[in-house]
């Protein structure tokens, strides 16, 4: 019998958090179920893009921020 797994059961599989038994039973399970499968898909295609993705302040937050510290800076 072919175990259920979770969403979270799948995301700790991608990021290789799994036991040894465990990536076992969700490869025999991602074989079996297209369902699963496409669940995976969908996970590992965030991931990417999640890898790609800039994370940047724009420029108007970091002038915000420099403007407060400066302000800080002006009192003492």
């Amino acid at each position: 019998m072919i175990k259920t797994f979770t969403q979270n059961d799948l995301i700790r599989f991608l990021y290789h958090e799994t036991s040894e038994q465990e990536e076992r039973e969700i490869n025999k399970a991602l074989i079996c179920d297209s369902e699963l499968q496409e669940q995976y898909k969908e996970l590992i295609a965030t991931k990417n893009q999640l890898d790609i993705a800039r994370m940047e302040p724009s420029a108007i937050v970091v002038e915000n921020i420099l403007n407060y510290s400066r302000s800080f800076q002006e009192k003492q």
